[in-house]
């Protein structure tokens, strides 16, 4: 799990991954101070990971070379029987990590985390023009769910 130590290496990483989705979409800009802004993000996801209320994890080497964040949403719309949906909010291993099964071990803990907290389904979001993104999340057992639509007015 992540420490407020890793906060800073993280918001990189965080931006990193920020940055590979810019040329998807222009809704993937990406601020000029977003460095200093993610710090703060990030930390207070390691903050709420540590009270309990949702999941920073690391992968290391001699340096922190990806990671992986999870909440869990309680659906509150009464129509519904499951109740409790896992969402994987972001995941990055760096490239000259990529390949070696780094973001499996994160997922694979990420799952026994939410299997203890009574969740049954996992959820999260690839863009559809990720190709490699979606192959690695097809292997890990995700299939398409929803499409999501946008449009900019």
């Amino acid at each position: 799990m992540a420490t407020p130590e890793d906060s800073g290496r993280i918001a990189e990483l965080n931006t990193e991954l920020s940055l590979c989705h810019v040329s998807y979409h222009p809704i993937y800009h990406v601020k000029e101070n977003a460095s200093e802004l993610t710090r703060a993000y990030v930390k207070d996801k390691i903050d709420k990971s540590i009270a309990g209320e949702g999941l920073v994890l690391v992968a290391q080497d001699k340096d922190i070379v990806g990671f992986l964040t999870c909440t869990i949403t309680d659906r509150n719309d009464p129509n519904w029987e499951i109740r409790k949906i896992g969402h994987i909010g972001g995941v990055y291993v760096t490239p000259e990590y990529r390949r070696r099964g780094i973001a499996a071990v994160l997922m694979k803990e990420a799952f026994e985390w939410m299997k203890n907290r009574e969740v049954e389904y996992v959820e999260l979001n690839v863009v559809v023009q990720n190709a490699a993104g979606i192959a690695a999340w097809t292997a890990l057992g995700f299939k398409p769910l929803q499409q999501h639509l946008i449009q900019k007015l």
